[in-house]
């Protein structure tokens, strides 16, 4: 998929530049990337995409993202 290695590479080049402007950067891009995502499969209110990135106590990431969509795009069929 060649958009989700263009985000991940986006992602990357984030999280290599100097940390202090780097959460506000690393949070647009996560938002961007989303809203594109989720515009896949749904009608995306791209100003209700709320994205929040958290180091816990382990050092892991807890990665929030939120958004809203007014419907899902075309027909899903299980398989």
């Amino acid at each position: 998929m060649k958009i989700a290695k263009v985000g991940l590479e986006r992602i990357k080049k984030v999280l290599l530049r100097d940390k202090a402007g780097a959460q506000e950067d690393l949070i647009a891009v996560l938002k961007s990337d989303a809203c594109e995502l989720l515009d896949n499969y749904f009608e995306v209110d791209p100003r209700s995409v709320k994205a929040e990135v958290e180091v816990d106590e382990f050092g892991y990431y807890e990665i929030k993202l939120s958004a809203r969509a007014f419907r899902v795009r075309g027909a899903f069929h299980g398989g």
